[in-house]
């Protein structure tokens, strides 16, 4: 059985980019030829989203030439029900705490988001199962302390143990910024991530997977989401006296990446001085005049501190007098190390 993998797509009314992904996706397992695609959860930003966008989906969805197998997330976890049509090319795997079905050869069991842990959800699960679908948090040592700030990981937590062996093959939603394969003893395990960039986390190419279920072998194929632009993240650091090489630098920056298909998120960290009002405003417009190339553009300056408090400290003042014939890229890098801890020894 060929399989398609995505997760985490948060169509959201007014967003076409989203729309155009879930196209794109539709459009290359149409290409694969695969029987089955799978959508593991928050197809929908918000429940509102999905009633508004329903009638619009539901279209895309049947002219398609596979089968959809579509799981409720912590997003949309109300907007899939045997009521509400999408299409009869959709199976919706809403029952809690889970579903098994049939598809083709495969049995599928579907595990919906719910405000519980997994382990309690699949207490009573079945051996046997070929493709098990969930959304949740995967709590593996090897990547989820990295991760433990995000919002992304509070929900449904699944443990490794849960895992092992509970089915040939587990799809995973919920995990947005990047895609991750695991396998636990004989479960492979995957999170496709979403195939569009939620936020300035997700700042690597957007996969979706290809996945092939046979009697004795399971093969996996990762596909990059060709339409799908990503986070770019710069930083830059200001000083009194470099403001106008910065705000130079940031133009030029941006110039050399009209042609590539990222989003740049520009970070400026750093001090100016008192008198220097419009730094700040020389930024947002940069910001405004780039809206067109780059329409999600972020600049984020809210770490920029003035630095008359610093410098009014003879001990700092003195340090930067001695700094004073050194070049700007050497006066910068000492500046970014330093001001820093002075600011916080003065608070």
């Amino acid at each position: 059985m060929k399989l398609l993998l995505t997760a985490d797509i948060h169509l959201k009314k007014g967003n076409s980019r989203r729309i155009d992904v879930l196209k794109w996706l539709i459009d290359k397992a149409t290409a694969l030829e695969v029987d089955y695609f799978i959508i593991a959860g928050d197809l929908f930003e918000s429940d509102a989203d999905a009633r508004s966008l329903r009638p619009e989906i539901k279209k895309i969805f049947e002219k398609a030439t596979t089968e959809f197998l579509i799981l409720p997330g912590n997003h949309d976890a109300k907007s899939f029900d045997p009521d509400y049509d999408y299409g009869k090319n959709v199976i919706q795997l809403t029952k809690t705490p889970f579903e098994i079905i049939k598809a083709g050869e495969l049995i599928v069991c579907g595990v919906p988001y719910q405000n519980k842990r997994f382990s309690e959800c699949i207490k009573d699960i079945p051996d046997q199962i070929d493709l098990l679908i969930a959304h949740g948090t995967l709590y593996d040592q090897s990547f989820i302390y990295s991760m433990l700030d995000d919002e992304e990981t509070q929900y449904m937590p699944i443990h490794p143990a849960n895992l092992e062996n509970i089915a040939r093959f587990v799809a995973l939603g919920h995990l947005h910024s990047r895609n991750i394969e695991k396998k636990y003893e004989n479960t492979y395990v995957i999170y496709p991530g979403s195939p569009v960039a939620l936020d300035t986390k997700c700042n690597s190419p957007r996969y979706c997977y290809q996945i092939n279920i046979r009697k004795d072998e399971i093969t996996i194929g990762k596909i990059e989401v060709a339409i799908s632009p990503y986070w770019n993240t710069k930083e830059f650091f200001v000083f009194p006296g470099n403001e106008e090489k910065i705000i130079k630098t940031i133009q030029d920056h941006l110039m050399s990446i009209k042609e590539q298909d990222i989003i740049p998120h520009i970070v400026v960290n750093g001090f100016i001085a008192e008198t220097d009002k419009d730094f700040k405003a020389q930024l947002e417009v940069i910001e405004q005049n780039c809206l067109e190339d780059f329409p999600e553009l972020r600049i984020d300056h809210a770490a920029v501190q003035s630095w008359d408090r610093i410098i009014k400290n003879p001990i700092i003042k003195g340090f930067v007098d001695k700094t004073d014939k050194l070049d700007d890229e050497l006066r910068m890098k000492i500046f970014e190390i330093t001001f820093p801890v002075f600011s916080e020894v003065l608070e």
